[in-house]
């Protein structure tokens, strides 16, 4: 029913009863196209050399989302890194994501409301199928706290949620999350790892930093 990491992020991020997310805008919007990036690692359209992003394919069997970003890429003339593009498709980010809750809408797992304020349209999600999240963090947590067998997408989303610190959506207390801490950071250095998510998730961390520091900044300066 979940095809690929960007679903599964997207699912994990709402909140089980409200139409919200649980985390920061910031998070979602980097951590969202780090799902996307990881995700065409994944399926051989890309590569990563020195912190730069390689096109090795652009025919995906993906999503629209990950067909454009993937197709941007190889028209560029420059070869750039991973956080340089995670800045330029961040502006689009919310457009890329609507796609991706457009199929999860289809297969009755998110539903989107539209609204409008002000004569502006926008929307919002809710999940519709809770249990679908709940199997996904279950399958997490007995990989966690259970060590059972992890397969290439399982260490790409527990990849994922290490280089976006998400661990309270998997972790019931402060106990388990230092556990989890702990054994996120053995599974990245495992050979369990996918190739080529350990270099994905550091450049993104470093792009989550700077992201949250400049709105940090933002909020500072327009305060005063």
């Amino acid at each position: 029913m979940i095809e690929n990491t960007a679903e599964r992020f997207l699912i994990l991020i709402q909140h089980p009863e409200k139409c919200r997310f649980i985390v920061s805008e910031q998070i979602k919007n980097v951590g969202f196209l780090g799902a996307i990036f990881l995700d065409l690692s994944n399926s051989k359209n890309l590569d990563i050399e020195s912190g730069r992003i390689i096109v090795k394919s652009v025919d995906v069997d993906l999503s629209t989302s990950h067909l454009i970003v993937i197709e941007q890429i190889a028209k560029s003339r420059r070869i750039r890194k991973i956080k340089s593009w995670l800045n330029i498709f961040s502006i689009k980010s919310r457009k890329y994501q609507k796609d991706i809750f457009l199929g999860l809408e289809k297969k009755g797992i998110i539903r989107i409301n539209h609204k409008r304020f002000l004569g502006i349209k926008y929307y919002n999600t809710q999940l519709t199928n809770p249990t679908v999240r709940d199997n996904v963090i279950s399958e997490l947590r007995n990989i966690i706290f259970n060590e059972a067998v992890m397969n290439a997408e399982n260490s790409i989303i527990l990849g994922l949620i290490e280089a976006c610190k998400m661990y309270k959506i998997i972790c019931r207390d402060k106990k388990e999350i230092k556990v989890c801490k702990r054994k996120l950071g053995e599974i990245l250095k495992s050979d369990l790892i996918a190739q080529g998510v350990d270099k994905v998730i550091k450049e993104m961390q470093a792009a989550i930093i700077g992201a949250v520091v400049a709105s940090a900044v933002a909020s500072t300066t327009s305060s005063n």
